[in-house]
């Protein structure tokens, strides 16, 4: 059964008030929650007319077309009703979208909207400005999210069983937004990037691994749950809702000492290279790293943070001939030749060869 056609007159889908549309084509458990493999259904057609159900390119809305309430889970892409504002309960269920263009007038994912689908980036439109709990439980694929602070409301658990990876965040009128509670919902590495938009500005935070531990405290007889990994720390960084840069700057020298280098080295890139929000306290504690550390730098800078911070490093002069030489060393062996070009004419300019004298 890979197409359902059903008529106008359907008025109920489900047995209660809690039901949601879905429900028909999936085992649901007794608390109401789906589970197994959902039918395999590609379409489903509802005859024009009906005055509690709509359909759209095989995809279940309201009459009116505002809130879409089942996308089929075979369905591999889909053409929004121009009208959608919502996307109900377990909209998506176990759907095989990996990719979508959100309708410009969405405002409201309902809880477990994107339960289990397979989709991979997702960009919400301005409008959009309330996700419901558990909106993407299980979508082990999606690593990427673009949202605005027009986002005000998250519900608990969004990103539960994701591997959330990478943000983009822009910022209109820099207020308290919904940003905090998406960054805390998942303990992954997290890297943010946010552009602030009167401003022509650009910041990139990045949000390292960290996990929960409970401790059993036996003469107080409590159970204490303990932190691991800066991660937790760097979460809490905010201020009323925003983004608090001196508390977040105020961490690293933490994180340089318990952090793998990589994660240092692109918490530390981040900041150098977007330096919004930077005081000149912070500025001085980055700067004072790389003085101490650039000769392991290029070991774990990210490729695309590689060509830039070298650019930085020549323009303000961090490079030491021993940090130079490294890196020089660094981009033959990596056979960089864009790279050891730059490099070798900061070597000649900075540290150039003293000329061979001779006494006769």
């Amino acid at each position: 059964l890979e197409t359902l056609n059903l008529p106008a007159s359907l008025t109920t889908a489900g047995d209660s008030e809690e039901s949601w549309f879905g429900e028909l084509f999936v085992s649901v458990s007794k608390t109401g929650t789906p589970q197994g493999i959902p039918v395999k259904l590609a379409s489903i057609n509802i005859a024009e007319g009906g005055k509690t159900y709509s359909s759209k390119d095989g995809v279940v809305y309201s009459a009116d077309g505002t809130t879409l309430l089942y996308c089929p889970a075979e369905k591999t892409s889909i053409s929004f009703d121009k009208n959608t504002t919502t996307f109900g309960k377990y909209a998506f269920y176990k759907s095989k979208i990996n990719s979508m263009e959100l309708p410009e007038k969405l405002e409201t994912i309902g809880d477990a909207a994107f339960y289990a689908s397979s989709v991979k980036y997702l960009k919400f439109p301005d409008t959009v400005r309330k996700i419901g709990k558990y909106a993407f439980y299980g979508c082990v694929n999606l690593t990427t999210l673009g949202f605005s602070d027009s986002l005000l409301r998250t519900g608990a658990g969004i990103f539960t069983g994701c591997k959330l990876q990478k943000i983009y965040y822009d910022v209109y009128e820099d207020k308290k937004s919904a940003l905090r509670d998406v960054v805390r919902d998942t303990r992954f590495p997290l890297q943010v990037n946010i552009r602030y938009k009167e401003e022509e500005k650009q910041s990139r935070l990045f949000y390292p691994e960290y996990y929960e531990e409970a401790v059993e405290n036996t003469p107080a007889r409590i159970v204490e749950t303990h932190f691991h990994g800066t991660g937790y720390q760097y979460r809490q960084s905010f201020l009323r809702g925003e983004i608090d840069y001196r508390k977040y700057d105020d961490i690293f020298p933490v994180a340089a000492v318990q952090e793998d280098l990589d994660i240092v080295w692109e918490i530390l890139a981040g900041r150098m290279l977007m330096p919004y929000g930077v005081s000149d306290f912070a500025w001085m504690q980055y700067e004072g790293y790389i003085k101490q550390n650039q000769c392991e730098m290029m070991n774990y800078l990210k490729e695309e943070d590689q060509m830039p911070f070298i650019n930085l490093m020549a323009e303000k002069n961090y490079f030491s001939k021993e940090g130079i030489e490294a890196a020089i060393d660094w981009a033959s062996r990596k056979q960089k030749t864009e790279l050891l070009s730059i490099l070798m004419n900061e070597q000649h300019k900075r540290f150039p060869k003293k000329k061979k004298t001779f006494e006769l």
